[in-house]
């Protein structure tokens, strides 16, 4: 009985070591993350080592592709073609987004590009 218990503090001290650990290092990885001059809006994975992610850099929005050997500019983005794809919370209710409202935004995206 005496060992069970023992086992269970020592289980619980591991994981409270854990916590403490990862949130050290959590703030240690935003600072040497962190840059003056640029900075990561969103990025998805394609798959193994390869992502598409949106940098913003000095006003400008870039759409960048990254693989294991090499990064390359896909487009540059405007203001305009950036909107969230995500409900959007309002009051403290979330609001799920308009899909009229984005087929037409998309919409005239492709006649600007005309």
């Amino acid at each position: 009985m005496w060992s069970m218990f023992a086992t269970v503090v020592i289980v619980a001290f591991i994981i409270y070591l854990s916590y403490l650990a990862s949130r050290y290092l959590g703030r240690g990885i935003a600072k040497i993350s962190s840059s003056r001059y640029m900075r990561l809006i969103d990025q998805i994975t394609l798959g193994q080592e390869r992502y598409i992610a949106i940098v913003q850099v000095s006003g400008k929005y870039l759409l960048v592709g990254i693989t294991a050997g090499q990064v390359n500019i896909l487009s540059e983005l405007s203001d305009e073609e950036l909107f969230p794809l995500t409900p959007e919370e309002e009051n403290g209710e979330i609001r799920t987004p308009d899909f009229r409202g984005m087929l037409d935004k998309l919409n005239g995206l492709g006649r600007k590009r005309r």
